[in-house]
Order: structure tokens, then C-alpha cells, then sequence
């Protein structure tokens, strides 16, 4: 099985640690409506970082920004090739407030806003005139699926049918999540395709174990938030998940959408939280090494490999 990235196509297994839920670069657009929407273009902090977490073990980033409101696949090409670690594009879209008004997603037809997220698939992202193409589908999801965000949240579905790319939902603190399944399922869509993403915000275990039964991959990535509680929230959900045979389950990332959260920009642990405190903690409470390869890293890469049995 192979992952698709910004600079080819690589086997699955060479993702050994990966951020599995990264922003490597976010540059937003003119006239954005939310003023505060996070920006990340300090390209010489970036690659540091990147550098930093390569020579610490680290393989892989899963970028999560769509674009048009603040993706450039141009750069994360170059931080690829420069740093040596691999990094995944999405395509698809995010909630309304990160992009400017007059942005064309948020009156486009289902038809065409299909035709666009499968084409940065199987073409190639617009920034990088079909020189990268996207590896899975970035949802925006606020708890309501309604108006314009169901008509691109269907053109999501359409090409991921199209293509077989996975479906990256950005849960606001994991509101509703339990409406995606069988939404998606009408759509044709298997839970086998979704990657919901913040779920330990909502830290219900029995949400969490009905979820990843039913076939989601649920993103954990609150370890450097202390106003989300991760020893009281995402660890023990690690745990109870680990020791409920669910590990498979469950994908860890680190979402360093603000700089303050880069350790080359003022932040405690940036990218190297992933090999220097998550992991040591992961053995230090007894998770075996195949549990914690998969748990930060294959879980992920092998979520984001497409399925294209029914193509």
C-alpha cells in the first residue's frame, strides 16, 4: 500500500512517526472574515522545527489545511524536500469564517465543488499547476451539516466515491459527531473512509468506543492545550482505548495551527513533543512498541491510503 504525499507516492511502512494532524504552513488570503484566523508563514522557523523533529525519529505530517484559506502546496513541497520529511496535502474545505467573503466554495453547486476537490486529487492542487496532488478530503464541520456546508459536505462524498480518498472531518470539540456515520453511510460512504479529527475534546468513552467500532479513525491532539485537561482528558482515553483492543482506532497528533505552539517560536515542545514526551509517556504506561507505532504513525498513513476496491 502506498501514501500519496507532496513529493510522490511512498509505502505506508515508512511512516514510523508522523504528526497526524500537522499545519506546516497556513498563509491566509485577503479580506479573511474570522481576523483572528492562524497564520503560520515564518518559513526559516518552520523548516528548523521540521529539521528538529527528523532528526528526533519523526517521518511524516499529515497536513490538514484546504485550500484556499491559507493552503500553499508550493511550500510544503519545499518543506519536504528540504527537511526529508514526508508531508500529505488536503484539498476539500473548512468551517466558513476562515475564508473572505467572496470566496466561490460557499456558493458553488455540488457538481462543481466536486469537479474541484477531485481534480486536486488526480490532477493536481491549483497553487502547484498539477504538480501536487491532494492525498485525502478536509470537511469542515460545526455540528450541523445545513445549507452550503451540506452541499460541500456532499461534493466531499462525491469524490471521495470518485477517487476512494479519505475524509478528514474538523470537529468543533467532536459537537455531533455521532450525525457523520450515518450521514456519510446514505452517501455511500463507510465509516472505514472518515478520520474525525479533535475528538478528545469530547472526551465520552463510550462515544469513542461506539465510533471506533463502527470503523472511524478518531484524531487525538490535544497534548500541548492545557485548557482541554489532556491528564484528565486524552490520556486516560489513550488508555481505555488501548486496553479495549481499540488502538487501531486511534491517531495522535499535535494540530500546531498557532506559532506560539512551535518551539522555534516561543512554544515549550513544538514538533518534538511527539518523540521526547508523548511516546516516553505511551511506554511509561505500559503500551508495547507496535501498539505505539501504529497509535503515531501507521493508523493514520494507512487511514489515507485510498480504497479504490469499488474502482
Amino acid at each position: 500500500m502506498n501514501l500519496r504525499t507532496v513529493t510522490g507516492e511512498i509505502p505506508v511502512e515508512a511512516v514510523t512517526l508522523a504528526d497526524g494532524h500537522a499545519h506546516a504552513w497556513i498563509k491566509p488570503p485577503p479580506n479573511v472574515m474570522d481576523e483572528n484566523a492562524p497564520v503560520l508563514d515564518d518559513y526559516d522557523s518552520i523548516l528548523a522545527e521540521l529539521e528538529d523533529f527528523k532528526r528526533a525519529g519523526g517521518a511524516a505530517l499529515v497536513d490538514c489545511q484546504p485550500g484556499g484559506c491559507g493552503r500553499d502546496a508550493r511550500m510544503l513541497s519545499h518543506l519536504s524536500e528540504t527537511s526529508g520529511l514526508y508531508i500529505t496535502a488536503a484539498t476539500g474545505f473548512h468551517l466558513k469564517r476562515y475564508y473572505p467573503m467572496e470566496s466561490w466554495l460557499w456558493t458553488a453547486t455540488q457538481k462543481q465543488a466536486a469537479t474541484f476537490f477531485t481534480e486536486e486529487l488526480t490532477v493536481g492542487t491549483t497553487e502547484t499547476s498539477g504538480t501536487v496532488r491532494a492525498a485525502a478530503i478536509k470537511i469542515g464541520y460545526d455540528g450541523l451539516i445545513e445549507g452550503q456546508t451540506r452541499t460541500l459536505v456532499e461534493a466531499a462524498a462525491e469524490a471521495s466515491l470518485q477517487t476512494g480518498a479519505a475524509i478528514l472531518v474538523h470537529t468543533e470539540k467532536g459537537q455531533n459527531a455521532e450525525a457523520l456515520l450515518p450521514f456519510f453511510a446514505n452517501l455511500g460512504i463507510g465509516a472505514n473512509r472518515l478520520y474525525l479529527c479533535h475528538m478528545d475534546k469530547r472526551p465520552d468513552i463510550g462515544l469513542h468506543r461506539e465510533l471506533a467500532k463502527a470503523g472511524a479513525l478518531l484524531g487525538y491532539d490535544t497534548f500541548l492545550r492545557p485548557k482541554y485537561n489532556p491528564e484528565e482528558n486524552v490520556w486516560p482515553l489513550i488508555e481505555t482505548m488501548v486496553k479495549d483492543g481499540l488502538a487501531d482506532s486511534v491517531a495522535l497528533g499535535l494540530d500546531m495551527a498557532a506559532p506560539g505552539l512551535w518551539a522555534h517560536q516561543g512554544g515549550e515542545w513544538g514538533l518534538l513533543a511527539l518523540p521526547q514526551l508523548i511516546l516516553p509517556r505511551l511506554r511509561a504506561v505500559g503500551i508495547d512498541e507496535a501498539t505505539i507505532t501504529r497509535l503515531a504513525g501507521q493508523n493514520v498513513a494507512r487511514r489515507l491510503v485510498w480504497d479504490t476496491t469499488n474502482h
